[in-house]
């Protein structure tokens, strides 16, 4: 196998792992979750993905603090009796 032919299956290897890794963000390597990033399209999954592994770099190396994101359901509403 030639130089390029192993790049090429390598780049098909990392693009199917980012792929594969949306929704599971916490359990991708940093490898993956950096693809995430670079694959941000205009899309809105696409730009929620890219969200979950910045909060996941951060999270792990300790430079964004996630914070819960409250619940609506939980939330009083002032219109109840």
């Amino acid at each position: 196998m030639s130089a390029a032919a192993r790049k090429r299956a390598q780049r098909m290897r990392d693009s199917r792992a980012a792929i594969d890794a949306v929704g599971d963000e916490q359990n991708a390597s940093l490898r993956v979750l950096l693809a995430i990033l670079g694959r941000l399209e205009a899309s809105e999954p696409a730009r929620l993905s890219a969200r979950r592994a910045w909060s996941e770099i951060g999270r792990r190396y300790g430079f964004v603090s996630v914070t819960e994101q409250p619940n609506v359901e939980e939330t009083p509403s002032r219109n109840k009796e």
